[in-house]
């Protein structure tokens, strides 16, 4: 019996001992410190009292959260992630650690997890407006469109000067086609902030698909006076400009987009268009050519450059190209057949 008192007592004196070491006044002024830093930019510093904070209080849960927050702002996202999952394990009913986890999958690719983890902030903050947004976006980004548009609906529903779910919302839309409804939630997102040229291009893109080119004109115009580097909305006004015959205008818009850093085969292709109806065929044959290089298999630019070849009195070129066109896709066979004839003579 006296050995088994003692044992006892051995066992009461190391619980007693280990919770002697814990200081949650301590750790916590250390977190304090530690966010005070890191709003100031001083990192190192901020993690140094992280680790503090943690050394003296390991179940200080907010302590690792903001540990993890730090390890993600600085690319250290497996150490973020192991942090704000033992922020979890300490609180798992705490919806703002999965939304700061679910964040971090989504910024790594790594979609399933992050809907696991937005599925449990919903659950555990069902009112949140924020959690069921950032939901709908991950099913946007498993390409689930229906699925993203109700969750953006929910979010809207339950905060409807929500400027951010009626934008996703509005991208939804855009991916399934519906032209009418993009316009509807862009135009809302306009009026919730009409400081942001995307929220412009993009409804004008919808104007367009829906061929209201002269709605989908100021748009664009709106856009780039919004923001200058919008490099998509001189693309998108661009071919407003192809199509409605105001080559100068397209030539200029597509031009910028090229400097501003679209040097896609499809931009030199229309901007070689645009040469091509202005009479600049060496211009339009050099930016076929480059459009080419890019994609052999635009087809198009063969075409097009066929035809700039034949302008230039070139045919043995215009011929090549077409012929290389006809190869490609068939189907032209009948379109080209009587250049190609004019070619061969």
């Amino acid at each position: 019996m006296l050995y088994k008192l003692s044992f006892s007592f051995l066992i009461i004196l190391a619980v007693l001992s280990g919770c002697a070491q814990r200081n949650p006044e301590e750790s916590a002024k250390h977190l304090k410190a530690g966010i005070e830093l890191q709003n100031t930019g001083k990192l190192d510093e901020a993690m140094k009292e992280y680790d503090k904070a943690i050394e003296i209080d390991k179940y200080n849960q907010t302590a690792w959260y903001h540990r993890g927050i730090l390890n993600v702002s600085r690319n250290q996202n497996e150490k973020g992630i192991e942090d704000i999952s033992k922020a979890i394990d300490l609180a798992p009913d705490s919806a703002r650690f999965y939304d700061a986890r679910g964040y971090v999958f989504i910024s790594t690719n790594q979609y399933g997890k992050a809907m696991e983890d937005y599925e449990k902030a919903v659950e555990k903050d069902p009112k949140s407006a924020v959690y069921i947004n950032r939901r709908g976006y991950v099913y946007a980004l498993l390409k689930d469109y229906i699925q993203a548009v109700k969750d953006y609906s929910k979010a809207i529903e339950l905060n409807p000067k929500y400027e951010d779910a009626y934008a996703n919302r509005g991208f939804a839309y855009l991916s399934l086609s519906k032209y009418e409804n993009v316009v509807s939630d862009f135009t809302k997102a306009i009026e919730l902030n009409p400081k942001r040229g995307i929220y412009y291009n993009t409804r004008g893109y919808a104007y367009a698909n829906m061929k209201r080119l002269f709605d989908a004109l100021p748009d664009y115009d709106k856009a780039i006076q919004t923001d200058s580097t919008l490099a998509d909305a001189y693309v998108n006004r661009g071919y407003v400009y192809l199509n409605t015959d105001q080559f100068q205008f397209a030539l200029e818009d597509f031009d910028k987009a090229l400097k501003l850093g679209l040097t896609n085969a499809l931009n030199y292709n229309a901007r070689g268009f645009a040469f091509a109806n202005l009479r600049s065929y060496k211009q339009a044959i050099d930016d076929y050519s480059k459009a080419i290089e890019l994609d052999p298999n635009l087809t198009d630019a063969y075409v097009n450059r066929g035809f700039s070849y034949f302008n230039s009195m070139d045919k043995p070129n215009a011929l090549k190209d077409w012929q290389t066109a006809v190869g490609q896709k068939p189907a032209l066979d009948s379109s080209l057949k009587s250049y190609i004839d004019k070619a061969s003579k």
